[in-house]
């Protein structure tokens, strides 16, 4: 199943009080950049960055600054796409992101924030497998306890209700109405983590920290 993900990076940060894409992580990688690399290390067949303008983009990890100005082909799997209307709602820069990634002519998008640095690539494979092997479901979820968050998968037919969507209600409208069948998959609790205060960032970069210790 052909999927392009979209990373939602177009947000203001006004809770954290500084552009949380630029932060650093422990190795040095921009906390955005983590979560890209992710993306691109998974299943997914594109990524589309939705970006706000104006926005410097170096929280890009290096190897990405040489594909943005391609188009979404075999040999460059990113694009950047700008949100004008960014400041409108959440609802503005998923359909920016979607209606860049429909011109891959995808079976299905995937959509995961900029601010959750500690997904993994199985996460996001986990999640397309779900998707992949319930062909019944028009969505495949993450689930933390009893909530539905992102990243979130869909199948192609749902493309028209996501555009439809209006301000800042996101896609978590469509997860909750009855009329159409999702699958939810859990995941560790970390991966849900944030960036929107910086108590909250404090707990991904130590988490992060103590990851690279372990494994080093």
């Amino acid at each position: 199943m052909q999927t392009t993900g979209i990373v939602l990076a177009a947000g203001n940060s006004s809770r954290l009080g500084r552009d949380k894409l630029l932060v650093t992580m422990p190795d040095g990688i921009a906390l955005a950049g983590w979560t890209l690399r992710v993306a691109l290390s998974s299943a997914l067949d594109q990524i589309v960055c939705v970006v706000k303008p104006g926005d410097s983009l170096e929280w890009l990890p290096e190897e990405c600054l040489r594909t943005i100005a391609g188009r979404c082909t075999a040999a460059s799997r990113l694009r950047i796409a700008v949100c004008d209307d960014h400041a409108g709602g959440m609802a503005n820069s998923i359909r920016c992101g979607l209606r860049t990634a429909m011109e891959c002519s995808p079976e299905g998008v995937l959509m995961l924030m900029a601010d959750q640095p500690l997904l993994t690539a199985q996460h996001i494979n986990d999640i397309l497998d779900a998707l992949t092997s319930h062909p019944q479901c028009d969505y495949a979820a993450a689930v933390d306890e009893a909530a539905v968050k992102p990243p979130v998968a869909f199948r192609s037919c749902m493309f028209g209700p996501l555009l439809s969507l209006q301000g800042d209600e996101g896609a978590r409208k469509i997860l909750v109405n009855s009329r159409y069948r999702g699958v939810k998959i859990p995941l560790s609790r970390e991966s849900f983590w944030d960036a929107d205060t910086e108590p909250q960032l404090k707990r991904i970069l130590d988490y992060a920290e103590g990851q690279m210790w372990r494994e080093a």
